[in-house]
């Protein structure tokens, strides 16, 4: 009978389908594959995994009665399929949630969901558009309220592109995730992919109501046997399909119970887990009849979780590779560098809950280039055959590079609830940023499987925190934290890397303990155990190691630069230039070792890029910082230096034991802008005497004010056991520094000092312990200048914050935050300096928009105390980007809402707005700035805003300016960028209007270079607004006249004095701030003064030669032969003449000009002196006895000082020396006077000897202007000469009896003429005047 009722009942289920119903619950037309239900925004797309959560209310779900059964579901979609195979899966759930909250695990979700779809090889094929069905396999029933639908999907197919379904906005009811890597119950949905659903179709089955007697059916379970901790479904089958009808899952450690109820199981299909075999049956009753039934009982076994664990491994073994694992015994080395996955279970040790271990990997890459492994360890101590999230007992990123093995050591704790015998441990290495996940494949790195037997740990329980106090060269204090209350330690140290056991052993009943007389520059480790009773001691713990090389355990910074400076070994003859291309390394040995971060290198790669790495030659130096032991002083995408002298050098300067090693590099330009010669200029400076590391920074101004300069796009900081982050792309620490400094101390400051609040009377800071890992701090605070060491305020705190009472309302106060470190250690002490503020608190919410002429304000408030009530408020508006207390300050009433009018207030102009709150005496601080820009009601010309010629140009704002079809109608013509005519193109992007009155001269100078804005202006003459056709354009420029701004400068000039005219702007490209000043332009140079004389080779000043004039302008000589040095002319090299030079005074188009004119005089010569020797009584010609250039119209004096009327005189009767002197004379020009020595020789007489001139030669006129009269009487030809004073002929001739020569062409001067007859010469000088 019973079977025959249940057929009826799967009857009844088949015909009811034929009547299923279904509600569309989403109409929207947007489309994204953001929204679900799964996840592929592209072909190629690598986020695989994808998990989307939603909700649907009770309201929006009201046409589906409660007990109805879901059949369906559909949703609509946009484009785009994916072949099979892919898992995909839904899940529902009634509930009463209201909202899906942001952070949400996918385990709480799913907690008491039903998985009602679950399809290893689905294919996504619906056409598009259109809908995306699936039938349910498990219908669900509907108990009315919220509905929940969950959907997880891995795709493994083949995407045509992009799946985009229809959506629509449901903020708060829809989370989601996607990620390269598979997710699980701690995954996170978040509203990056939620706050829409995607358009939904439900189909369902309306449920009737039950009466009678209801069959409960046949209970099923997805499996049989499954693994510990891993959902399953539960199902019935054959039992009353109706509404009225509850459900109450039981389970049962055996077929025959004892079964319970299992909380929140009352659905008819319910998700189950288990870690033991377990059994369950389900309670059916009919509400309305009260008929109630059992469901038969279904057992499900439970798998050894040894054979539960997942699969995990890569698909390529080209990269990386874990070469050798050490836990406890296991020493396990794997060289071959092929992993992909290698099963090592066979490998055990022991561990014991509760202890500390250490462990070490050694990694490589196997591949060329260096890059980044996230290193993750998971032991399943739980034996559930999965590694969950509290198992992960190792977590971090190491940075390879090629072909060098790397090690890794680290601590785990095997925690301590841990369950005893045999479980496994995964190690895992995977090429990527991402976190690696224990299951699943990856790309490139390995996987490793280990056995762990855990067992209990002996009685006498592990020290901790074994931790080095403090080193020196020849000593050593170790301090650790007792495990229980022992009273006796055994500790087992020597050289670092002795084999444990082999140690020297040490009894201690105290701690610290500490080691003396140790080898100076030399490397230690240690470990401890405690003795509880003879023969009962603990495990050893980890070991920790030191050095004796003086130097502090932990590396700090401060902004100090070395004594040094900068040190420019560019120029060095003994600098190594590497030569480095873009993006190359080159790798070196130290000059001396360094001990950095308490491992001693010698060997480092310099970068390209700007960082360097220690201990290796041949690493990649990338564009950030990586894990490993990296130097970073500037580390971006640096190119290479195309500056004379550029590059990269590095040089060990001064000699050991006090040297220091300089890494410089210089003008290295970014990478986007590798022609840019003047690059960043940076060294790193490590000091071999201290060990201190220091960055100096000579020059980081690389052509980019926002994206560049300044370290805008540059790391700088250390990476090793201590990361440093000094500055990460933020320009604020180099505008301030030039120098960053690493040093070494035992008790660092904390770190990361963040206020958290700052009263009137009280304030509150948090901060972060310091790389020691101190749990005790003393804070000291006092008023601001105060000595820390006599007084102050000290207060002790346990807990990284700190609570500060009794200040005083707008006190300045100083603070110290000392770590007290173990051993008795205290840092140097954190700084921070602190105002409180006012009693009257500062207004909060303060929002503020724009009006024509007019702000509305509003504002929250709340005291700080009642003893101090608001009573009014002050609003203050400031030109934007100017500093407070420069604007108008408008009193306000005690309400927190304004409208503040100024009809001042002009369009575009941008303005910031400040509050602040009046109590009684007293006010807040201004709160602010809101950054308006007032309404642009100047969009069109007959709104144009008036510009008053010559006042101060402001700042307007074209946010939302439009172009309307007629101002294109008259853009100016396109004539270039810098002209006055037109523009560089004739597009409108952004218009706003003007207008100004032409000034008396009808000259203006238009200028919008107050503010870097690429805008273009054109000027009109209109007499109607309305009707832009009719304007005519007077002027326009688009980039500034003879400058390099790309904002307008020009001069517009003819304008109608008094006559307004139109402005139009228009800006290029994106809105944003402009000015626009208007000056007249009235140009004057002068008038023509008196004519200047100088002599030939003087200089002058032009400015001389005329009168009233102004400066700026530029002299210009009207012979473009003529040079001018500014309003300086030299006369040297120039003939002596008039010239004549103009005075231009120009702005833009208005020009004057003044004229100096100026004479230049020749300086005299009177030749060179000489001498001539005559007999008595004999004549003689003066100008034989010069020599050189001689101006031939000076005057001769004889001996006696008077002047003679010709160059020639006759010699008396007596015999001696006579001086004759010609003296040169100039109106401007100093003269010039030179001497002829006249000898009359006594001992001969010229009357005497007159018959023996038998040629009878004569020469007149001497001087001569022309032309020259020779005549001799003796028969026969003469040869005649001329020759200047250097003795080149010029002219020959034949003297027969008369000759005329012409010396009219010659320059005028002294000549020689020589006669030359039958062996008798005549010579004789003549000059030309």
């Amino acid at each position: 009978m019973r079977k025959h009722y249940a057929l009826g009942i799967i009857l009844l289920f088949c015909s009811q389908l034929v009547w299923s119903q279904f509600i569309q619950i989403g109409t929207g037309t947007a489309t994204s594959y953001l929204s679900g239900p799964y996840y592929r925004s592209s072909a190629t797309s690598t986020f695989n995994w994808s998990k989307y959560a939603y909700i649907y209310t009770a309201t929006e779900l009201s046409a589906i009665p409660a007990g109805s059964m879901i059949t369906q579901i559909e949703w609509e979609k946009a484009a785009g399929t994916i072949t099979a195979p892919n898992t995909f899966e839904i899940l529902l759930a009634n509930n009463t949630a209201t909202a899906l909250t942001t952070g949400t695990t996918w385990g709480a979700l799913t907690a008491g969901a039903t998985s009602v779809y679950n399809n290893t090889n689905q294919g996504f094929l619906a056409s598009a558009p259109g809908w995306e069905s699936f039938i349910l396999t498990s219908p669900f029933i509907y108990t009315g309220g919220t509905l929940q639908i969950l959907t997880d999907h891995v795709k493994f197919g083949t995407a045509s592109g992009a799946n985009n379904f229809y959506r629509t906005a449901a903020t708060g009811m829809a989370i989601g995730w996607a990620s390269g890597a598979a997710g699980s119950a701690a995954t996170a949905l978040t509203t990056t992919y939620g706050n829409n659903r995607p358009n939904i179709k439900i189909h369902y089955v309306p449920g009737t109501p039950c009466s009678g007697s209801v069959v409960a059916g046949t209970a099923n379970a997805s499996v049989s046997a499954v693994c510990p901790s891993v959902p399953y479904n539960l199902s019935l089958s054959g039992n009353t399909l109706a509404s009225g009808i509850t459900y109450q899952w039981q389970s049962a450690t055996s077929a025959t119970g004892p079964f319970t109820n299992i909380t929140g199981a009352t659905n008819s299909s319910y998700q189950a887990s288990q870690t033991v075999d377990t059994w369950y049956q389900c309670i059916v009753t009919c509400t309305a009849s009260g008929s109630i039934d059992t469901s038969t009982v279904v057992g499900v076994t439970t798998n050894n979780f040894y054979n539960c664990y997942c699969t995990s491994g890569a698909t390529s073994n080209t990269y990386g590779d874990i070469q050798r694992v050490e836990l406890n015994t296991i020493d396990n080395s794997s060289t071959a560098c092929n992993g992909t996955y290698s099963d090592f279970t066979s490998i055990s040790t022991l561990l014991s809950p509760g202890v500390t271990y250490p462990m070490e990997l050694d990694l490589m890459n196997c591949s060329g280039g260096t890059y980044s492994y996230g290193t993750r360890v998971w032991i399943d101590v739980d034996h559930n055959g999965q590694f969950d999230t509290y198992e992960l007992l190792h977590d971090s990123y190491n940075s390879l590079p090629s072909l060098v093995s790397i090690n890794v050591p680290f601590n785990i704790t095997i925690p301590s609830t841990s369950l005893t015998g045999m479980t496994r441990m995964r190690i895992v290495i995977i090429e990527s940023n991402a976190a690696p996940t224990p299951c699943g494949t990856y790309t490139w790195g390995e996987t490793e499987d280990y056995m762990i037997n855990i067992s209990a740990p002996p009685t006498c329980p592990q020290p901790t925190l074994l931790n080095i106090v403090s080193t020196t060269l020849n000593q050593a204090v170790l301090d650790w934290t007792p495990g229980g209350s022992e009273t006796q330690w055994q500790i087992e140290w020597g050289p670092q890397g002795f084999t444990p056991g082999t140690g020297t052993l040490v009894y201690t009943t105290a701690h610290p303990y500490t080691f003396a007389s140790l080898t100076p520059y030399s490397f230690y480790q240690a470990r401890v155990r405690a003795v509880c009773t003879p023969g009962d001691s603990s495990f050893w713990s980890p070991f920790v190691s030191w050095n004796t090389y003086n130097q502090g355990q932990y590396i700090t910074w401060d902004n100090e630069c070395p004594t040094t400076g900068f040190i420019d070994i560019s120029s060095s003859p003994t600098a190594t230039y590497t030569n480095i291309v873009y993006l190359g390394e080159i790798g070196i040995t130290l000059p001396f070792p360094l001990l950095y971060q308490g491992t001693l290198f010698t060997s480092a790669t310099i970068g390209n890029t700007g960082g360097v790495k220690l201990g290796t030659i041949g690493a990649q130096i990338n564009t950030v910082m990586e894990p490993g032991n990296g130097l970073y002083p500037f580390v971006q995408q640096l190119a290479q230096s195309y500056a004379v002298g550029g590059g990269i050098y590095y040089e060990q300067v001064g000699t050991s034991p006090n040297s220091k090693f300089v890494v410089q590099w210089k003008d290295i330009p970014h990478w986007n802008s590798p022609i840019f010669p003047d690059g960043a200029t940076f060294e790193l400076i490590i000091d071999e005497a201290t060990q201190e590391i220091y960055y100096v920074y000579d020059d980081v101004i690389m052509g980019n004010a926002t994206g560049w300069d300044h370290g805008a796009d540059a790391e700088i900081g250390v990476r090793g056991a201590q990361n440093i982050n000094v500055s990460m792309n933020n320009q604020a620490y180099l505008q301030n520094n030039s120098c960053v400094h690493f040093y070494y101390v035992d008790c660092p400051n904390p770190v990361a000092l963040t206020p958290v609040y700052v009263f009137p009377n009280e304030a509150a800071f948090t901060w972060t312990a310091s790389a020691a890992g101190e749990t005790s701090w003393t804070v000291i605070y006092g008023p601001a200048g105060f000595d820390p060491l006599t007084s102050g305020t000290t207060l002790t705190v346990t807990a990284a914050s700190v609570q500060l009472l009794n200040l005083i309302p707008l006190g300045n106060y100083d603070m110290y935050i000392y770590s007290e470190c173990a051993g008795g250690l205290q840092s140097a002490g954190l700084f921070y300096n602190f105002q409180t503020p006012p009693i009257c608190s500062n207004p909060t919410a303060f929002t503020s928009t724009a009006g024509v002429d007019s702000l509305m304000s509003s504002w929250s408030w709340s005291p700080y105390t009642s003893f101090y009530p608001s009573t009014g408020f002050n609003l203050q508006v400031v030109a934007q980007d100017s500093a407070l207390y420069t604007g108008t300050v408008y009193a306000l009433d005690n309400n927190f809402t304004d409208t503040t009018i100024n009809a001042a207030w002009y369009p575009g102009q941008a303005l910031d707005v400040y509050v602040q709150a009046v109590c009684g005496q007293d006010t807040s601080i201004y709160v602010g700035p809101i950054s308006l820009i007032m309404p642009i009601s100047n969009d069109h010309a007959c709104g144009a805003h008036e510009i008053i010629v010559g006042a101060p140009g402001l700042l307007y704002n074209n946010t939302g300016a439009t172009v309307s079809a007629e101002e294109l109608g008259i853009v100016p013509p396109v004539t270039g960028a810098q002209t006055t005519t037109g523009w560089a193109n004739d597009a409108l992007n952004h218009t706003t209007w003007f207008k100004f009155t032409a000034p008396a001269s009808g000259n203006v100078r238009i200028d919008a270079t107050g503010v870097a804005y690429n805008g273009q202006i054109a000027v009109y003459y209109g007499t109607d607004c309305s009707i832009l056709p009719s304007f005519t354009l007077e002027g326009a420029n688009d980039n500034e006249i003879d400058g390099t701004s790309e904002a307008p400068n020009f001069t517009v000039c003819g304008l109608t004095p008094g006559v307004e005219y139109y402005l139009m702007h228009d800006g290029s490209g994106t809105a944003g701030n402009y000015t626009i000043a208007i000056s007249e332009v009235s140009v004057y140079a002068g008038v023509e003064g008196e004519v200047l004389e100088i002599c030939y080779g003087e200089s002058v000043n032009l400015f001389l030669g005329i009168a009233n004039y102004s400066l700026g302008g530029e002299w210009i000589a009207t012979s473009p032969a003529v040079v001018l040095q500014d309003n300086v002319f030299n006369s040297t090299d120039y003939a002596s003449q008039t010239y004549t030079f103009n005075y231009v005074v120009s702005d833009g188009c208005a020009v004057d000009q003044a004229t100096s004119t100026v004479t230049v005089y020749a300086a005299p010569s009177a030749g060179t002196d000489g001498s001539i020797t005559v007999c008595l009584n004999e004549p003689f010609v003066l100008w034989n006895g010069l020599s050189g250039n001689i101006d031939a119209n000076g005057t001769w004096y004889n001996a006696n000082n008077t002047a003679l009327t010709a160059a020639q005189d006759t010699s008396g009767n007596l015999a001696g020396q006579f001086n004759y002197d010609y003296i040169v004379t100039s109106p401007v020009c100093p003269s010039d006077t030179s001497n002829v020595l006249v000898i009359v020789d006594g001992s001969c007489d010229y009357t005497a000897s007159i018959d023996e001139n038998q040629m009878g030669l004569s020469m007149y006129p001497n001087p001569t202007s022309g032309l020259l009269h020779l005549a001799k009487s003796q028969i026969g030809a003469a040869s005649v000469e001329v020759l200047d004073l250097n003795g080149k002929v010029l002219q020959t001739n034949l003297l027969h009896q008369e000759l005329m020569i012409d010396l009219s062409t010659y320059q005028k001067g002294m000549y020689v003429i020589k006669v030359q007859m039958n062996g008798v010469n005549i010579i004789e000088r003549i000059a030309v005047q």
